[in-house]
């Protein structure tokens, strides 16, 4: 199956973080918790963010928001807490 990502311009990245979502609450929660988790660890990555489909399917992610670290799905259909962002950065980069 073609990367949706690379069809899309975005690089993979040895760090990264990508952020499956829309504009909806709860998908601009997850996204505020997750700028205020790298900036808390004080650490220079960039996010990610998109709705697209074929990323969706390629995840295989069924609700948003959905957060994949280092091409790892984490979770889906749940926002995190700052807290929980920053362990879950902690153990994966």
């Amino acid at each position: 199956m073609p990367d949706p990502l690379e069809e899309e311009g975005i690089k993979r990245e040895v760090e990264k973080i990508l952020l499956l979502g829309n504009d909806n609450e709860d998908s601009l929660n997850m996204l505020d918790n997750l700028r205020k988790a790298i900036l808390y660890l004080d650490l220079d990555l960039e996010i990610k963010y998109t709705d697209s489909k074929s990323s969706m399917s390629y995840y295989g992610v069924m609700t948003l928001p959905a957060l994949i670290v280092n091409d790892e799905l984490i979770s889906y259909g749940e926002v995190l807490d700052k807290n929980k962002i920053i362990n879950i950065l902690k153990e994966k980069l």
